[in-house]
């Protein structure tokens, strides 16, 4: 394919090997969604409607199609300069979350706390654009979503829709970084609500898909339970990714990529949420500051921690240079742990974390369910543990 955004040039790949007709487009990367809802579209077969994806990748139609549908969501405003930024973050109010609209993978994301940190936002942010992947930056335009900073425990939830219903499966906790926010950690589910509060928490979150226009696929929606109620953070047309669909399937009596498949393949989809055997929370490893492992580190260190986790991975090695985790790429390792309850599986997560951060001695980032407007420069060394 000449260009995997250019639905033309896919069908004419088609074309090419000889396999023209295809009952379903799909795709669980963020990066390929628009794609492939466009060659879906292009073709005449099953997928997530163009209308849907767009609505959620854009956050801040996004935004504007839930005020319209009288859906409960955050105090926000669509800007392309530091001056518009600045104008639409005193009428907010402090503190706020600058990101760019089209933005995924939380780059080039700040919360600002003062007209200082609008100016120091849009100061960097060429240069952190230059810094990043292609693939990242290759549908960012030159808007950015000033938005009202959120406060309570964040939660996501998967919710699948086969054009006719729209079923809340399964809706976990998140965990974000003490430090920051806006960085996720990791993911324990289920979720530690009561019964009520998950059906309302589910119930949002389908309205939301239903308002976008999110008809045929599993739907990746995170909300945060404030003080007023469950608010969108973001809304994403396609199944939630990294760790957390094995997490889930670790635990549910129905594996997610199996009911991805079946709602594109026109297969009955379940009409009820996940049941669950146990919990299970996992935690990504992540470096806090800039820092290299020790040498005489073995090079095996991970395999005395795979004995006490359900299931995990590390990609660093003796001598290695880690870099601040700074977006959702930046991780350099996972552990996943499972119990009877929620609360057992993230202490047991968190009490491997310590002894790894101990063995190989460089600071990771303390994760909380909770997120909270906290200046960085209010925090202890080890504040969160």
């Amino acid at each position: 394919m000449s260009d995997i955004h250019d639905p033309q040039a896919t069908r004419a790949a088609l074309h090419a090997a000889d396999a023209d007709q295809a009952d379903a487009v799909l795709s669980t990367l963020a990066f390929c969604t628009p794609a492939a809802a466009d060659l879906a579209e292009l073709i005449k077969a099953r997928g997530t409607s163009v209308a849907g994806v767009t609505n959620a990748g854009d956050k801040g139609r996004c935004r504007e199609v839930l005020r319209r549908a009288g859906i409960a969501s955050l105090g926000f405003a669509v800007v392309t300069t530091e001056a518009d930024a600045l104008r639409a973050a005193a009428t907010i109010g402090y503190p706020v979350i600058v990101k760019p609209a089209l933005g995924i993978a939380k780059s080039v994301t700040s919360v600002a706390w003062c007209a200082d940190d609008i100016r120091a936002h849009f100061a960097t942010a060429q240069a952190t654009l230059d810094g990043l992947a292609e693939g990242i930056t290759a549908r960012l335009d030159e808007r950015y979503i000033v938005e009202e900073f959120a406060i309570g425990t964040l939660y996501s939830v998967e919710v699948a829709a086969d054009g006719r219903h729209t079923v809340p499966l399964v809706a976990v906790r998140r965990k974000v970084s003490v430090n920051n926010p806006v960085i996720e950690l990791g993911c324990t589910v289920p979720s530690g609500l009561s019964a009520h509060d998950e059906a309302d928490l589910g119930a949002y979150a389908a309205d939301v898909c239903r308002a976008l226009g999110l008809n045929l696929g599993i739907f990746h929606v995170e909300v945060m339970h404030t003080a007023t109620g469950f608010r969108l953070i973001e809304a994403n047309p396609r199944i939630t990714g990294g760790a957390l669909p094995d997490t889930i399937n670790t635990v549910a009596d129905l594996d997610v990529f199996a009911i991805l498949v079946d709602l594109f393949a026109d297969r009955p989809m379940p009409l009820r949420p996940l049941r669950l055997s146990g919990a299970a929370s996992h935690s990504f490893l992540a470096a806090a500051r800039p820092a290299r492992l020790p040498e005489h580190l073995s090079p095996d260190w991970f395999t005395r921690f795979e004995a006490v986790v359900h299931s995990g991975w590390a990609h660093v090695g003796p001598g290695d240079m880690v870099q601040q985790m700074k977006g959702n790429f930046d991780s350099f390792g996972m552990i996943r742990t499972i119990a009877a309850a929620p609360a057992l599986a993230e202490t047991a997560c968190a009490e491997v974390k310590v002894a790894i951060e101990s063995l190989i001695g460089i600071p990771l980032l303390a994760d909380q369910t909770q997120s909270v407007p906290v200046r960085v420069d209010q925090l202890g060394p080890r504040s969160g543990r």
